[in-house]
């Protein structure tokens, strides 16, 4: 697998002006810096489907392998919505890790005691199982995410913040050619308008 990270050229002048790369040949950074990925660290690679949509700063979304460095997106704090800059993209060519999918319904929906949850879920995130989301109760892996943790999410209609319940999590629940990740300034943004975090 590899994992291409694009980061400013400016950012790079802090770095050395070469790079050790997997075989032991050096290679000069440019401005998209591509480094192979180690066995052990595949297992903590952290991203998601090429599709998946970035709430922009201005309220639209677009596909994460369309977001640049340097454009804002929107996250949350403390209830309240915010911007925060994109400081590197992550591309990963040929993942190892299976995406993890994760269906949410929002906390207030009126529900039927004992009754079963609908196949068609009104919201799903998929992300790689060490891919940290943020809940009520702190920062969690989505592998760790169990039925009925609450995780926020973006309603772009009123600009406020819900909350959102897991109602299922599949493993495995498929593999991708090509995944992405963002880092920003603020260290978390929104997919499919729910809150993610960067590490």
């Amino acid at each position: 697998m590899r994992k291409t990270i694009i980061i400013p050229f400016l950012s790079l002048l802090s770095f050395a002006s070469i790079a050790q790369t997997e075989n032991g040949e050096t290679a000069v950074l440019k401005k998209e810096v591509a480094e192979k990925v180690s066995s052990k660290d595949k297992k903590q690679d952290r991203y998601f489907c090429p599709n998946a949509t970035v709430t922009m700063a201005d309220g639209s979304v677009k596909p994460i392998r369309d977001v640049k460095v340097g454009e804002k997106v929107k996250t949350c704090r403390k209830g309240k919505s915010r911007e925060t800059e994109v400081k590197a993209v992550e591309v990963y060519d040929n993942p190892n890790a299976a995406l993890t999918a994760v269906y949410l319904r929002p906390v207030n929906e009126s529900s039927i005691s004992g009754e079963s949850w609908p196949l068609v879920p009104a919201l799903l995130l998929e992300a790689t199982p060490q891919h940290q989301v943020q809940t009520k109760k702190g920062n969690k892996t989505m592998k760790q995410l169990s039925k009925n943790d609450v995780l926020y999410h973006y309603e772009p209609s009123t600009g406020k913040v819900s909350s959102w319940k897991v109602g299922i999590v599949q493993t495995n629940a498929r593999k991708v050619a090509t995944a992405y990740n963002l880092t920003t300034e603020d260290g978390s943004y929104l997919v499919e308008n729910v809150l993610v975090s960067n590490n």
